[in-house]
């Protein structure tokens, strides 16, 4: 994964090299755990960066960090 940014709170913002989808990293859970994946804890935004920017402009409360993230994908309530 690479890094490209970061959200509101921190969280990073990653390129998924194996699928060239967009997602964010928890960044508080990777600082204190130094055994986690960075893969384990991260929420794939399901598009390609293009489609990441587009989203960011165009749609109202699209996610700025991890935690809203989870709930605009339905991950939780």
């Amino acid at each position: 994964m690479l890094i490209i940014g970061s959200g509101l709170n921190g969280d990073m913002i990653v390129l998924d090299l194996d699928n060239l989808q967009i997602g964010y990293v928890f960044h508080d859970e990777l600082w204190e755990n130094d055994s986690i994946s960075s893969r384990e804890i991260l929420i794939c935004m399901n598009c390609s960066f293009g489609e990441f920017y587009n989203n960011s402009l165009t749609i109202d409360g699209y996610p700025v960090d991890g935690f809203q993230a989870e709930r605009y994908l339905g991950l939780v309530k």
